[in-house]
């Protein structure tokens, strides 16, 4: 029973990255089709990102392994990301890139409650992982504010082969790192960090 419920955490960590790596397969694929300007993208995944937060905090209080003090400074920090993400329309490279750094500085921020939080659970697992994500998103359009307009997606096949061999070389050290911390979701966290690096050099290269 004990080994059902290890394999069922690596699993879900890397079906996690399996849809992220197909939702940003889409999203830089909308980015370097121009399909809309990147504001209008960048709008509209703020919009998305704020909505997960916002849905993040009202799940808080129904988490017994969160002690009320600790529930209050992760409430917060959700809170001041939530602000940065309700900055302006960035209608100029220069305000995105203002916008970016303090959402990217409240990102840090919760990130860093998260890896300090000793009683950590898929909750908080989930959160990471949705941050990174989108920490990739915001560097994603970053190039498309730098370059004008991104190169189109070539190459596809080598792509998916290059991901599929991440994710089996994430998959293998998840399994190790899981056999190690006897199926605790805190001993993921920076191998999820890890994990996301490596989409990063995917992705925004």
């Amino acid at each position: 029973m004990e080994t059902i419920e290890k394999t069922s955490l690596t699993d879900k960590i890397i079906n996690g990255l399996k849809k992220a790596i197909e939702e940003l397969e889409q999203f830089r694929l909308q980015a370097s089709l121009g399909k809309a300007e990147a504001k209008d993208v960048y709008e509209e995944v703020k919009k998305k990102f704020n909505l997960y937060v916002h849905e993040a905090k009202l799940q808080i209080n129904g988490i017994k392994e969160i002690a009320k003090e600790k529930s209050t400074e992760l409430k917060t920090a959700l809170e001041e990301l939530q602000v940065q993400l309700a900055l302006g329309k960035a209608e100029t490279k220069e305000i995105f890139e203002e916008q970016r750094k303090k959402i990217t500085h409240a990102l840090s921020s919760l990130e860093a409650f998260i890896h300090s939080n000793k009683t950590s659970n898929e909750y908080y697992t989930k959160l990471m992982m949705e941050s990174e994500k989108f920490k990739l998103k915001l560097d994603i359009l970053h190039l498309q504010y730098k370059l004008s307009k991104l190169s189109k997606l070539e190459k596809m096949d080598e792509k998916k082969e290059s991901l599929s061999k991440i994710l089996s070389d994430i998959k293998n050290r998840l399994a190790k790192t899981e056999k190690e911390a006897e199926g605790k979701w805190d001993h993921f966290h920076e191998e999820i960090s890890n994990a996301y690096s490596h989409l990063k050099k995917a992705f925004v290269g």
